[in-house]
Order: C-alpha cells, then structure tokens, then sequence
C-alpha cells in the first residue's frame, strides 16, 4: 500500500525566540547554579525575538527580502523597513534604546572570539572578585537586570511594530498553522 501526504507548515520563529527568551529568564531568576548561562541566553534570545520578528515582516512587505535579509543585519533591517512601513521609532528612549544592547550581545557570541580584558587600577578598598578577574563586555551585558530589560524591551518592540504595521492580533499568540492530509494509493 501506498500513501500520499500532502502538508503544509509555517513556523513563525519569532515566536520560538520570545518562548525561549522568557523559558531562560525564568530559569535565571529561580537557580543560582548556572545562572549565567541562563542569563545569556535569555538576552541573545531577545535580540532574536526582533531580528526573527523583522524577518516576519520584511517577507510579507517585499518580494525580494530572501535576498536581502542574509546581506543585512538586524538594525539595517529595522531601518529599511522603517522607511517602508513609516514606522515611528525614538532610539533614544525605551524600548528601542536597548536594541543596541541586545544586538551587541548576540554579536559577541554569534561571532564569538576569545577575548583578552585587561585591567590596571589602584582601589581604596580591598579587591572583589570582579575587580581580579575582568570580564569583557559582552559579560557584563548579562546581569539578571540588563537581561530582563533585553527580554521585556524586546517583548515591547515587537508590539510595537507589529500595531505599527496595522496588526491588532497578538503577534506571540501564535506559533504557527499548517494543513496535513493522507490519501491510500495516491501517486505522485
């Protein structure tokens, strides 16, 4: 016996990143053990929450996005859609003030390198383990309140955007649809 499945699927991505940006800031604030690496990935998730989310949008307002997106990173994406859609962004305030943070993060670890920090102070007062081993900037990003700011403010502009499109669904209320039928014998 023979069978045809015939499916489709659309994942939107977006929304994967904004579960796993939250399901690892959680995990940072209930477990000390750890934590780092769950503060991590919590703020590089959230800086993928926008950039999957722009990808989203990009796709749907121009025909040639396939070929741009991969040529663009996340803030000339934000900009050429900007100009598109007329979006009203004030980088200088919240939320989209900490897109810049989000962003140096994920760059710091997608195109991760081994880094040397170098420090030389004289303190008044006796040295803490910070003082004795510096860490580079990108570590310095991920302390529980900057990731949590990552996470809400990427939460925040993906709203933002997605009102600003024209959109009054909740654009995390869905994972995605897709359609799956099977037929006997069916050829191909």
């Amino acid at each position: 016996m023979r069978y045809r499945v015939q499916a489709s699927a659309t994942t939107n991505t977006y929304v994967y990143c904004h579960a796993a940006a939250h399901s690892a800031l959680r995990q940072a604030e209930r477990e000390q053990a750890g934590c780092f690496y769950f503060r991590m990935m919590a703020g590089v998730f959230a800086a993928f929450t926008v950039e999957a989310f722009l990808n989203h949008v990009g796709q749907r307002r121009m025909r040639d996005w396939e070929a741009l997106e991969r040529k663009l990173g996340p803030r000339e994406k934000l900009l050429l859609l900007r100009q598109i859609d007329h979006w009203a962004i004030d980088e200088g305030k919240r939320p989209y003030q900490t897109l810049s943070k989000m962003l140096r993060l994920r760059d710091a670890i997608a195109h991760g390198k081994t880094v040397t920090t170098v420090t030389d102070v004289v303190l008044s007062r006796q040295p803490r383990d910070a003082d004795r081993w510096p860490e580079p900037p990108w570590k310095q990003l991920c302390s529980l309140a900057s990731v949590k700011r990552m996470v809400e403010d990427a939460d925040a502009i993906v709203l933002d955007l997605n009102k600003q499109s024209g959109s009054s669904r909740d654009p995390f209320a869905s994972p995605g649809h897709g359609s799956s039928g099977v037929s006997e014998g069916g050829e191909k």
